[in-house]
């Protein structure tokens, strides 16, 4: 195995450990990760990087590629569910002003975005093309 294939490795290995670190964190309720936040989603995730370890481990480059650019896609996504999740979550109170607050009060919790977000940068990076050498006849 080269080294982009441990690095393949590494990035599939950040994506899962990203998806288990808390992503957003409400009051009274705690801390949610990925799964807590929608499970048909985070099956897509999990799915897709082990996939691309299985692809960074048998040196499918073009594999790594596809699931690091499937799992931004997945990422930005979520998180445009996620805030517009969150700026709803609390509209059955009647009172604007307190809705907003009480929205307000949901925090973004940013390592579990970056470590996903890192891991499938790292994919698209580590599966760049590779260079074929000329072979000159002496």
């Amino acid at each position: 195995m080269t080294f982009k294939n441990y690095l393949g490795i590494i990035a599939s290995l950040t994506v899962i450990a990203g998806g288990l670190m808390p992503m957003l964190h409400i009051p009274i309720i705690g801390n949610w990760n990925y799964w807590d936040l929608d499970t048909v989603l985070a099956s897509i995730v999990y799915s897709i990087a082990i996939l691309s370890l299985i692809a960074a481990a048998s040196n499918k480059r073009g594999l790594l590629r596809f699931c690091g650019w499937v799992l931004l896609l997945v990422l930005i996504f979520t998180f445009g569910a996620v805030y517009f999740k969150v700026s709803n979550y609390f509209s059955f109170i009647p009172f604007k002003k307190l809705a907003a607050v009480a929205g307000k009060m949901i925090q973004y919790r940013w390592i579990g975005w970056a470590l996903i977000a890192s891991g499938a940068i790292l994919m698209i990076l580590v599966s760049g093309k590779i260079k074929k050498q000329k072979m000159v006849d002496n």
